[in-house]
């Protein structure tokens, strides 16, 4: 479920897909993780737009008419996936991600693809070992790709303009990749996350960009603009500092470690206030717990959030079921744990190269379980007893 509804919301679903996933949403469980899902991705993405639905609402009537041209079945199962995402979202939430491409839902992109959406809601698929120069609407160089680094610092030599134009970075599960900020700032934005931020930063006012998934940022130091990153449920404010940030919209914490200077953390719809914000120190986690809405701080070794900038994987006090979330992303499978007594242990262990089923074999080796895999699903469950 989680996964096909990821790939609704970047358009990517095929025709199985579809009918797969119009089937899941039957299920009240199954419409209730939609809508989660739906809501804060929107309250994370449109945190900065003003939508007319009224005008929405015209848009896509407009292009109702170009549907016709789409092949019959092909049609009636977009309709189909369509309908039940209207029952489930309501107009509102429906219209806004329609609005979110020129031809939504029936662009199918390649799957696990890394993908650019530009100002002109144009999607590109990015290649790992690409060298792409990225242009804006008219045809102006904004960023250049190297490989698995895009750049924006010193692309744009025109002066700022009044208004932000933003570009976003889509990096599936199993796949890595970095960004450089027009101001210098260094971003390395792990598996199944998604980051939109400024072409080029505003001469004055704060630095923002907004995350949903986990990143690790090396944020250039700028006494007079402070760097925001904003998620769907905390705000993370520093001027100059290193940090880690997870914040996926299926979980349910979000959590910042600070690695280098300091960060301020504070309610998303609230305002940065240093007297009633939290305040982290190097080699503390914050975690942002949304069923009580509160905030945890822990002493931690950062070695352990941020080793996946180094293409690892270091398992030191988290759970186990916090470690399939981890697996999951990083090695783009689906898992179902069907042994609940394997959940609150904690492993230590570290990865690098190892596949998938040379990690699962090292955790039988602490904890007996089994386990089967059909293609990218893996099935966990209690060793069968023996007479």
């Amino acid at each position: 479920m989680k996964k096909l509804t990821r790939k609704y919301f970047t358009n990517s679903l095929t025709d199985l897909e579809s009918e797969k996933l119009l089937e899941l949403l039957q299920k009240q469980e199954h419409q209730e993780f939609f809508k989660k899902y739906a809501k804060d991705y929107y309250d994370l993405n449109l945190t900065f737009q003003e939508i007319d639905l009224n005008a929405e609402y015209l848009a896509f009537l407009k292009q109702q008419k170009s549907f016709d041209q789409i092949e019959g079945n092909r049609r009636n199962t977009w309709y189909r996936v369509a309908a039940a995402v209207v029952l489930i979202l309501g107009l509102g939430y429906y219209f806004l991600v329609w609005q979110r491409s020129t031809e939504p839902s029936l662009t199918e992109m390649p799957d696990n693809v890394i993908t650019i959406t530009l100002a002109d809601g144009q999607v590109k698929v990015i290649e790992e070992d690409g060298n792409e120069k990225i242009r804006d609407n008219n045809g102006q160089v904004v960023g250049t790709q190297q490989g698995k680094v895009i750049s924006y610092n010193g692309t744009v030599t025109a002066d700022v303009e009044e208004s932000l134009t933003y570009n976003a970075l889509a990096v599936p599960n199993g796949k890595t990749f970095q960004l450089l900020l027009s101001d210098g700032s260094k971003v390395h934005l792990n598996a199944g996350s998604m980051i939109k931020y400024p072409v080029q930063f505003m001469k004055s006012g704060d630095r923002q960009v907004f995350l949903n998934g986990e990143a690790y940022f090396e944020v250039a130091r700028d006494t007079s603009r402070a760097f925001i990153v904003r998620t769907a449920h905390i705000n993370i404010q520093a001027l100059g500092t290193k940090f880690n940030v997870n914040s996926y919209s299926d979980d349910f914490t979000a959590n910042t470690v600070l690695v280098e200077g300091a960060v301020g953390l504070y309610k998303t719809g609230t305002v940065f206030d240093k007297t009633v914000s939290t305040i982290l120190s190097p080699n503390q986690k914050a975690a942002w717990d949304i069923s009580e809405a509160a905030i945890h701080v822990d002493e931690v070794d950062v070695k352990e959030y941020i080793a996946w900038t180094q293409g690892k994987l270091l398992f030191k006090i988290r759970t186990f079921s916090e470690i399939l979330k981890v697996l999951e992303r990083h090695y783009d499978v689906t898992i179902t744990n069907n042994y609940p007594h394997l959940n609150n242990i904690r492993f230590f262990a570290t990865f690098d190269i190892e596949s998938i089923d040379q990690v699962m074999m090292s955790f039988q080796s602490s904890e007996p379980f089994s386990y089967q895999r059909n293609g990218n699903h893996i099935i966990i469950n209690a060793v069968p007893k023996t007479n």
